[in-house]
């Protein structure tokens, strides 16, 4: 039977022994079931290569006929695009909000180490502002806004960041058919990026450590060890109890959370377990950094603000702690081979065939290095 659907004939229509079927006119494909107990089911139909196949929209009047003809309109306009929607439902999933969660947990977090840096910035620059917009509609115009914004409060790596980012999502959303095309292809960075030189001088140490001691957990632990470690700001955002061997006066860092994709044992000096030891230990949480006891530490940017403002330090990052550690270490003549192993580094000294074939791991070297470095820091912090 066939008819123009509305609200009035949906509520006049009364069950039967036997279920019926009333097929709506003004969206051809779309019926409503009348179940012999007088449940009303709006379904689709469509066909898909060789196969007619249904689907389910909702139940009446738990969805209303104008929210079940938009699903049935959407169903049938995937097909003539060649998608099954029985496969993959589409309706939600073209949002930019889930599309970017896809992203994350289907390509980003199994092959980036720095996943979170994605998640972050495609959170606050992409999914804030056109989250729950179909992501075949993100024009060009668009991401040149969100660069435009980030480049107006002066943030203009940031402004790259964006542009790499959403560039890698794009060329996932057309690998994955859901769209057609990147709406990027060509953009071009706004900004030319020069490598950063800063390193902290000993007098900027000092005031750190200083600001250190005046702060509370988290970061008045984990600013000295970034330093007394020379790891990167993730790497040790996420350290385990399990993987530090007091005895051994080692950490390591498994392969799975390394930049590198190798596991890699840090020498601990004896300022870097001091560090440790005057951290707070939670019961049934391996989490050295920690305030949910669930997950790593958070809010670096926050942090970084406090502690250069109690500091009176200015123009630093948190790598370039880092920096600073190996720049340290090379002044204090450690040769440079066993910095690159320090900081774990797969090009550098040692590299391209020599790389191949030199497996030695340097850890009486490392350990003397770190050493010094530790007792360079100690006698720093005991600096008023």
């Amino acid at each position: 039977m066939r008819q123009a659907l509305t609200s009035k004939s949906l509520d006049a229509l009364k069950p039967k022994p036997k279920r019926y079927e009333v097929h709506d006119i003004y969206c051809p494909g779309m019926s409503v079931r009348v179940s012999a107990h007088g449940q009303k089911v709006f379904t689709v139909k469509f066909r898909y290569g060789l196969a007619q196949k249904r689907m389910k929209l909702g139940v009446y009047p738990r969805i209303s006929l104008a929210t079940a003809r938009e699903k049935a309109i959407d169903i049938l306009r995937q097909v003539d695009e060649g998608i099954d929607p029985t496969k993959r439902r589409r309706t939600a999933d073209m949002k930019v909000e889930c599309i970017c969660r896809e992203f994350i947990r289907l390509h980003a977090q199994p092959r980036n180490k720095s996943w979170r840096e994605a998640d972050r910035i495609l959170e606050r620059e992409f999914i804030a502002p056109f989250g729950q917009r179909d992501i075949r509609e993100i024009k060009r115009f668009d991401v040149l806004e969100m660069m435009d914004a980030a480049l107006a409060r002066g943030s203009n790596y940031q402004a790259n960041r964006i542009l790499s980012h959403i560039r890698k999502l794009f060329n996932w959303c057309v690998e994955r058919g859901i769209v057609e095309a990147s709406p990027i292809v060509g953009l071009k960075p706004p900004t030319k990026e020069i490598s950063r030189e800063r390193i902290l001088e000993d007098d900027e140490i000092v005031r750190v450590l200083r600001a250190c001691r005046n702060d509370v957990y988290p970061f008045r632990q984990f600013a000295p060890l970034l330093l007394a470690t020379a790891q990167r700001r993730g790497e040790l955002a996420e350290m385990r109890w399990g993987e530090i061997d007091f005895d051994a006066k080692t950490w390591v860092i498994p392969s799975e959370r390394s930049k590198n994709g190798k596991a890699h044992v840090v020498p601990l000096s004896a300022f870097a377990l001091a560090v440790l030891e005057d951290v707070p230990r939670f019961l049934d949480c391996d989490y050295v950094f920690t305030t949910t006891r669930k997950s790593p530490i958070s809010g670096f940017s926050k942090a970084l603000r406090r502690l250069s403002e109690g500091s009176q330090t200015t123009n630093w990052r948190w790598h370039d702690l880092r920096r600073t550690a190996a720049s340290g270490m090379a002044r204090q003549d450690v040769a440079p081979h066993v910095v690159e192993k320090i900081l774990n580094h797969v090009s550098g000294i040692i590299s391209g065939v020599a790389a191949v074939y030199n497996r030695h791991a340097y850890d009486k070297d490392k350990v003397e290095a770190m050493e010094v470095w530790g007792q360079t820091l100690e006698r720093l912090n005991g600096e008023q």
